[in-house]
Parts: structure tokens; sequence; C-alpha cells
């Protein structure tokens, strides 16, 4: 007979009254009461109940924090390289860069030219001359 009294144990164990379940409710209301805010409603929230098992519960959370990082990272992996015919453009927008620039020095040679030139024309004499040239010389 004591073996049948150890299954009632076990049972009884297992088995929760509708008294214990107030008790626990009241303690919850009692808990929310301390942290509850004016804008949270007077009745403690229920404990949702999720009857997945642990692993289903865990593997959800390592999917989320995967697709979490895979977002973080989505767009430095969308960077590519530049193609040929992107290339081709960029290097002839440069080179037509280098001309306009080239041209730009050889006109201002050429008007130092004509400027000396003009000068030996009029005659000034090398000391006057000097003094010009230091003050029109072009800085790059």
């Amino acid at each position: 007979m004591d073996g049948g009294d150890d299954g009632n144990l076990i049972i009884k164990k297992r088995f929760v009254s509708e008294a214990e379940l107030d008790e626990r409710r009241k303690r919850r209301q009692e808990e929310w009461e301390k942290v509850r805010k004016p804008e949270d409603p007077e009745e403690c929230p229920e404990e949702v109940y999720d009857p997945r098992s642990l692993y289903e519960r865990l593997q959800e959370q390592k999917d989320r924090k995967q697709q979490e990082y895979e977002e973080q990272f989505k767009f430095k992996n969308m960077v590519r390289g530049l193609d040929e015919d992107e290339t081709n453009f960029l290097d002839e927008v440069s080179r037509q860069q280098e001309l306009i620039e080239k041209q730009r020095r050889e006109e201002e040679l050429k008007e130092l030219k004509e400027y000396r030139n003009n000068l030996k024309k009029v005659g000034i004499s090398q000391e006057n001359k000097k003094e010009v040239e230091k003050k029109l010389t072009v800085k790059p």
C-alpha cells in the first residue's frame, strides 16, 4: 500500500489547485503594483504560454540574430567594381581634364612671352623689368 501512496504524492505534486493559482495571481498583481507606471493597465498582464520546445524557441532567436547580422552587412556586400565601359569613360574624362590644363598653361606662357616682348620694345630698364616680373609671376 505504500507504493500507492507514493503514486498519489507524485500526482498531487503535478496537480495545481485553483487556490494556488489565485495565490500566484495575487502575488504577481502585488509585484505589478510595485513596478506599474500610471500609463500601464491596472491588472497585471497574463504570462504568455509558448507551447514550443526550448530548442525551437532558441532556434528562432538564433535565426533572428542571424538575419539582423546579415541585414547589417547587406549593403557592404552590394559594392561592386567598375566595369570596362565605366573605366573607359573615367579615363576619357581625365584625359580631357589634362588637355584643358595643358592648354591653360600654354596660354599663360604665351601671354608671358608677349608681355616680355612688349617690355623689350618699350625699353624699360633691367631693374624695373625685374620688379615688374616679380609682381606678375604666376603662382600655380
